[in-house]
């Protein structure tokens, strides 16, 4: 049986749309921490257990603020107490999508 990460979605499959796989991709792609897979981090709960750094977690959304912000997103104070887990750093990457798609509008 594998684990469930909701109704649609298991470990080491992700569903359309799965607001987990962004932070994947933004890890393997900048070559932060160890050499994470999916279902590593679907598994995870904090950012620790992940064996990144808080510095190296910032300068990493840093980075996404770069690619997607379209130059409109900057990082916002209220996000550092989300960047100790997994659940609050997938919300502050949804929150950097949506500021930037708005900011198209």
């Amino acid at each position: 049986m594998s684990a469930s990460l909701g109704p649609d979605v298991e470990v080491g499959k992700p569903a359309a749309g799965d607001a987990l796989h962004p932070f994947v991709d933004l890890l393997r792609s900048h070559d932060v921490g160890p050499d994470l897979t999916y279902d590593d981090v679907a598994r995870a709960s904090t950012r620790e257990e992940l064996g990144i750094g808080s510095l190296e977690i910032i300068l990493l959304l840093s980075k996404y603020i770069d690619e997607h912000g379209g130059g409109k997103v900057t990082f916002r104070p209220e996000w550092v107490s989300k960047l100790d887990d997994v659940d609050g750093i997938v919300s502050v990457i949804g929150e950097i999508d949506r500021a930037a798609l708005d900011d198209e509008q």
